[in-house]
This record gives C-alpha cells, sequence and structure tokens, in this order.
C-alpha cells in the first residue's frame, strides 16, 4: 500500500530589508520633495522600489526593479496633459453651446466620466508598468490588455455596485483582480486566476451589516453633540448675522473624530473579510507550475492595521517607514506556494515594456505609488 501526501506550501518570497535603510531614503527623499517642491517624489518612489525589490528574493535570487523617476515624471506630466486637454475641449463645447440649455452641460458631463474612466484604468496601466519592470534571473514581467478597456469595465461594475445596494462588490472586486492577473505573465508563462465569489458572499454581507452599525452609531452619537451647534448656526442664519467662528470650528471638530474612528473602525470590521479574499484569490490563482495559496488570518490583518495606525497617528507620519518594512515583510511572509517554475523552459517576456503607463494613476489616483 502507498500513500500520498499533500506538498506543504513554503514561502514563495524572502525580504531581507533593513528599517535603517528605509530611514535613510524616507529622510533623504523628504528633505529633497520639500526642497523642489515635491517634483522629486517621483525618483523617491523609485528609490523606494529599487530598495524593495533588490531586497526580496525568490528561490535564492534577488529581483531588480529598473524604472525611473524620469519615466514617472513623464509619464505624469503627459497624464496631465491628456486631462486638462479634455477640460479644455469640454469648456469649449460649453462656451460654444451656451443658450442651448442641458446641451451644454453635456459636454461637462461626458469629460466627467471620461476622467473617471481613466481613473478605474489607471491601476490596470500602473500594474503593467510595474510588472514590465520588475526583473528576476533576467526575466521581466508583463502584461497585455487595454487600460480604457479596463476602465469602461469597472465603470460598469460601479454601476451594478451602485444599484445592488453594493452587494455585488464580492463578484465585482473578484471579476476585475482576476482581469488585471490573467492579463499578466512572467516571461513566457501566464498567470491564471478564476475564484468563485460566492464563496466569500456570507462574509462580505456581516462585514457590510457591521460597518453599518458602525457608521450609524459613531454619526448618531456625534449628532448629540453638533446638534446645539447646527442650532445655533441655523439661528445666526434667521437674523442675518455672522456665524460664531467657534462654532463653525466646534462642528469640524465635532465630525474630524468621526471620520477617523469610522475609517479605522471599518478596516478593523473588514480585516475578516480582507483575509478571506486575499486567501481565496491566492489559492485560485497560479503561474506555470506554481499554485499559490496564502497564510494570511484575521488576527494578523488586524494586528497590521491596528498597528500601522498607531505608528502613523503616534509619530505624526515619520513612521511611515517602518509600516513599510511592516507591509512588505507581511505580504512576503504569507504568500505561499506549491510547486516551481521550470527554469529549462522559461523564456523572456516579449511584450513591449511600458515606459510611462503609470502616469494616469499619480495623476489621478494620487496614492504613495510603492505598491
Amino acid at each position: 500500500m502507498s500513500t500520498s501526501t499533500q506538498p506543504i506550501p513554503q514561502p514563495l518570497l524572502t525580504y531581507d530589508g533593513r528599517t535603517a535603510d528605509l530611514y535613510r531614503i524616507f529622510l533623504i527623499n523628504l528633505l529633497l520633495n520639500i526642497v523642489t517642491l515635491g517634483i522629486w517624489r517621483f525618483w523617491g518612489i523609485t528609490r523606494t522600489r529599487r530598495y524593495l525589490w533588490s531586497r526580496t528574493s525568490s528561490n535564492g535570487s534577488r529581483f531588480e526593479y529598473d524604472g525611473t523617476g524620469g519615466q514617472l515624471f513623464v509619464g505624469f506630466l503627459l497624464a496631465m496633459l491628456v486631462i486638462l486637454g479634455m477640460l479644455g475641449v469640454a469648456f469649449g463645447c460649453v462656451v460654444a453651446l451656451r443658450g442651448h440649455g442641458f446641451v451644454a452641460a453635456i459636454p461637462i458631463i461626458l469629460v466627467y466620466v471620461g476622467i473617471l474612466v481613466l481613473a478605474l484604468g489607471a491601476p490596470f496601466s500602473a500594474q503593467r508598468y510595474r510588472l514590465s519592470h520588475t526583473v528576476w534571473r533576467g526575466i521581466r514581467g508583463g502584461m497585455e490588455g487595454s487600460m480604457l478597456a479596463y476602465g469602461l469595465r469597472a465603470l460598469g461594475y460601479v454601476f451594478l455596485m451602485v444599484v445592488s445596494f453594493y452587494q455585488c462588490i464580492p463578484w465585482a472586486s473578484l471579476r476585475l483582480l482576476e482581469r488585471r492577473i490573467n492579463a499578466s505573465s512572467f516571461g513566457n508563462q501566464r498567470f491564471a486566476a478564476r475564484g468563485k465569489p460566492g464563496q466569500l458572499y456570507v462574509r462580505f454581507l456581516l462585514t457590510f451589516l457591521a460597518v453599518a452599525v458602525l457608521v450609524a452609531v459613531v454619526f448618531a452619537t456625534t449628532w448629540v453633540f453638533v446638534e446645539p451647534l447646527f442650532k445655533a448656526a441655523g439661528l445666526a442664519a434667521q437674523q442675518h448675522q455672522p456665524v460664531d467662528p467657534r462654532i463653525s470650528r466646534g462642528i469640524t471638530f465635532a465630525f474630524l473624530p468621526a471620520y477617523l474612528v469610522v475609517g479605522l473602525g471599518a478596516s478593523l470590521i473588514s480585516a475578516s473579510y480582507t483575509a478571506a479574499f486575499f486567501r481565496h484569490i491566492t489559492s485560485h490563482t497560479t503561474l506555470g507550475g506554481i499554485q499559490f495559496s496564502s497564510a494570511v488570518t484575521t488576527g494578523t490583518v488586524i494586528r497590521l492595521i491596528a498597528g500601522n495606525a498607531l505608528l502613523l497617528i503616534v509619530t505624526l507620519g515619520f513612521g511611515m517607514p517602518i509600516v513599510t518594512q511592516r507591509n512588505v515583510r507581511y505580504f512576503t511572509s504569507n504568500l505561499l506556494a506549491t510547486g516551481s517554475l521550470d527554469l529549462a523552459t522559461l523564456g523572456q517576456n516579449e511584450q513591449r515594456v511600458s515606459r510611462f503607463g503609470e502616469g494616469m494613476f499619480q495623476a489621478l489616483d494620487a496614492g504613495a505609488g510603492i505598491a
């Protein structure tokens, strides 16, 4: 009688970066951003990525990032040129159509829909840029497909989420992520993913209801304190008197902690769904002979989110290098895999290397641009 054992998933990536090195990069970038009025940020992002990539390895070989700050900067300028051009054309159409009632507003509506499509498609082109500039053992990644097609699909999903009262979020999120994964490749090997959103819905629904209760409780409690201030402001308006600045400040400072509590609370409540979603998509993703999986748990996600929030609050943002270190270590230690790529048949990626594909993401997403 023979017994077969399932292979045990092992960490796919190893990260050995040092917090001190990240702080050195962070402080230099901060100083140069101040001196250049923020223009350095494109080169700062590149320096950070090159360090993180170079300290991450798989099967004994380190990754390389060969993107440049100049590419990010030029991409940003091109994206801004496109956006400003769209706004300029829309304004010209409005001027030409003035006096035609609602028809004059159509160009403005169309340009805002167009910008929304670009914003929704930006993560696709950003992923293509980063993947095509990621190199391992001389082999680089790649991605095919259209940013605009992805953005239009995402816009359709946004409409479906609204009309379904956000109940199709698991399906929409999974399908969009699958589209980016299935368009990606490393060398001549394609990624493949196909999840089952129905397996995530119950956990999503419980999360959705819990967050709704949190929002209702927090803002109902806040309203108890700000209602007298609103009444005082309304009374002053009726009497055509200026509103006391202390009232305006009181309203602002009352709602600020409410937003913070809701933001952090929703993230912590969503930890269970976040962990389940990541485990689900990784377990349904392959690359050549590699089957991915994940060891992410609800408890570790909560500790990561709460710890990062506390670090940023206590350090007034100067703890960002520690947060980056925690995030990268968490991701690399929890991404598991069985199997391996056949290095004998792994060939170079023949897709065009993206040069300015991240510009729209930098222009419209305004994120840190590291991940």
